[in-house]
């Protein structure tokens, strides 16, 4: 028979879950439908699934307004190497799609909804893996779910072409999983099969997404270690090995026009503008001292050299992110000063892409304020001291989990690892942004590690619900209230 904390998980699981979907459908599929242009990014995922724009005017095709329509084209017809999740859900909404056999145009939101359809399974799951909490716990962690991630700023990019988006499915979907396992004790079965398949789909997501393998890989032991039986641990630990080596691979399969654009971005528009001895600089990051002539380009404006393939072989070989972290190292101040200008992006889930078709009411680079409350007090609580608040977020969360994991049960320290697993994650997650990007705007890059922050603030939240609604069970009752 349920219990009362059973009955009262369903009747809010379900809550939850109409309510993200009204909101949701109402920004996705309802007119002015919301989403994310094109910046150029696109193409990573329309070629391998076979789509393209429908224009080849730039104005309309890029940044300016979302684009709804696109053009079937053969599966794989750029052949540009790139290597996303997120094409297989891309295909998966082509040839579920009746105008890929009507010889019509492809519906974008026919992707979306595929992206909302897992977005909506991820909520459900991880409030399903808090159903032995407490009700008002319960209840706190639905309604902060659903606020938070159906802002805005998380949903417009469903409606979008970016690898982003199979980042954060995968991320939220393991998420549950991780739940799920950490409240039955172990980790074991189909709830193995699918947290190695899921940490999969999220390092394949991005190449960013390749440094989290160890991670995954060490909650994946750690939560197969209580299996009972015993057969499962060590399927688990091959599993996580497997995981690490798909890292390591996936991190090296990136193409190189990609890793040259980035590290240039690195290098040239960020390193060397702001540079007090950009020759020195120069000579450290192993440069051609005629390349200073770079300083301050973009790597995706006409005239910079990241396409010649003689540029871009010898950069490579020369240059690196190893060169970049030694320079940071001999020079923390210079490191300072580069978090002190990425700070305003911090805590930002908006860029600064146009959301809306193009239209008389909607000029170019609109971006709606619609279903925008969390993005926007997420900038107004935490942007004035933006790395400060994360930093206490995370060194407040991995303190309270190493203090409280002796006393805790065996489920309670797989929660306990599983919150672990998540600081380590969001930590990397900002790390890799900071050393290994430099785009002019950090919106995007950031996104996951916003998810997480915000996955970290509703176990927060949560897990203070219910330690004073146990502290106010375990209150005596008083001869004046009885």
């Amino acid at each position: 028979m349920a219990t009362r904390r059973e009955i009262a998980n369903r009747w809010i699981v379900a809550a939850a879950a109409a309510a993200a979907a009204l909101l949701l459908a109402l920004q996705l599929l309802v007119a002015p439908v919301v989403g994310l242009a094109d910046n150029g990014d696109y193409l990573r995922v329309m070629g391998p699934a076979g789509f393209d724009h429908t224009t080849d005017v730039p104005a309309e095709r890029y940044l300016s307004f979302l684009r709804t329509t696109y053009r079937f084209l053969p599966v794989g017809w750029t052949g540009n190497g790139y290597l996303t999740s997120e094409s297989g859900l891309a295909l998966v909404a082509r040839y579920a799609s009746p105008a890929l056999w009507r010889g019509g145009l492809f519906d974008l939101r026919a992707l979306s909804a595929i992206h909302a359809a897992l977005l909506l399974l991820a909520l459900v799951g991880i409030l399903r893996a808090a159903r032995g909490l407490p009700w008002p716990a319960q209840a706190v962690a639905a309604v902060l779910l659903v606020f938070f991630f159906t802002d805005v700023g998380y949903v417009a990019p469903l409606n979008s072409f970016y690898s982003q988006v199979a980042s954060l499915l995968a991320l939220l979907l393991l998420a549950a999983v991780a739940l799920a396992a950490a409240r039955r004790g172990r980790l074991d079965g189909a709830l193995l099969a699918a947290y190695f398949l899921l940490a999969a789909a999220f390092i394949g997501s991005k190449p960013q997404e390749a440094a989290q393998g160890l991670v995954l890989a060490l909650l994946c032991w750690r939560l197969a270690g209580g299996a009972s039986r015993r057969a499962w641990r060590q399927p688990a630990a091959w599993l996580a090995a497997a995981l690490v080596a798909f890292s390591a691979w996936y991190g090296r399969s990136t193409p190189d026009t990609l890793r040259a654009a980035a590290l240039y971005q690195v290098v040239f528009y960020e390193i060397l503008p702001h540079s007090p001895d950009p020759a020195g600089d120069a000579a450290a990051l192993g440069l051609d001292p005629a390349w200073l002539r770079y300083s301050g380009t973009d790597a995706f404006q006409p005239g910079t050299p990241v396409l010649d393939d003689a540029f871009r072989t010898r950069f490579l070989r020369d240059s690196g992110y190893g060169r970049v972290a030694l320079l940071y190292a001999r020079h923390p101040r210079r490191l300072a000063e580069r978090l002190h200008r990425i700070a305003p992006k911090v805590w930002s889930l908006r860029p600064s892409y146009g959301n809306l078709e193009k239209s008389d009411a909607h000029p170019a680079l609109t971006l709606t304020d619609r279903y925008s409350v969390w993005s926007r007090w997420r900038l107004r609580l935490f942007r004035p001291a933006a790395w400060g608040w994360l930093g206490a977020l995370l060194l407040g969360n991995a303190a309270w989990a190493a203090m409280t994991w002796r006393r805790a049960t065996p489920c309670g320290r797989l929660a306990r690892e599983t919150l672990l697993a998540a600081v380590a994650m969001t930590a990397t997650a900002y790390g890799v942004c900071v050393l290994t990007n430099a785009p002019p705007d950090f919106s995007r890059v950031f996104y996951v590690a916003e998810a997480l922050c915000d996955l970290i603030l509703v176990a927060d939240a949560t897990w203070l619900v219910a330690a004073l609604t146990a502290r106010g069970a375990r209150k005596p009752v008083s001869s004046d209230a009885a």
